[in-house]
């Protein structure tokens, strides 16, 4: 954006008047130093809404734009914070790949890529446990951001099904059954 005066937005008779020192030039000086930021954005909009490159407060922003504010809490009027384990570089990732998230909302693979985004650990699995029933088998690495990842199922799954948190198959604690124990007789 080509840099350039208030003075040339005025009519002719300001230019005309305009003398250095003067309190018209003193006002035109001030407003052409307020407008510079704002060119100097516009500028670099690339920089501003790309989610790798724009600064944590300004990521938390577009977090909105995509759907996940949900991910942050307010910290005042105007910044936000991120409330996933990495902080705000896993949410970047999914300000990234939100529009293929969206895409795949609904499905066990969608779910498993936002986990995994999210907390940045592998190894989800998402199995249909009958009645519409899900069971979201939490890997051992993500244990400790166990509250997040069951905030992030009860947003992402589909309205209409239960969902519950699991160890993963053949490791950790035993997955907890929905099926009624036999004794035997």
């Amino acid at each position: 954006m080509a840099r350039t005066s208030l003075l040339s937005a005025l009519p002719q008779v300001f230019v005309d008047a305009e003398v250095a020192g003067s309190p018209l030039a003193a006002l035109i000086a001030a407003g052409d130093g307020m407008q510079h930021p704002v060119a100097d954005l516009l500028d670099h909009l690339e920089v501003a809404v790309n989610p790798f490159l724009a600064s944590d407060a300004l990521v938390c922003y577009l977090a909105a734009w995509v759907d996940l504010d949900w991910l942050t809490i307010p910290e005042d009027a105007n910044r936000a914070r991120s409330t996933l384990p990495g902080g705000v570089e896993p949410l970047r990732d999914l300000i990234a790949a939100a529009a293929d998230l969206s895409a795949r909302r609904g499905t066990a693979a969608g779910m498993v890529r936002f986990l995994e985004l999210a907390t940045r650990v592998s190894g989800y699995e998402v199995t249909d446990a009958g009645g519409f029933h899900l069971r979201v088998a939490v890997p051992a690495e993500a244990e400790g951001a166990r509250e997040v990842v069951a905030r992030i199922v009860s947003v992402i799954k589909p309205a209409h099904v239960t969902a519950e948190l699991s160890a993963p198959p053949g490791g950790g604690d035993p997955a907890p059954s929905d099926q009624p124990s036999e004794e035997p007789g």
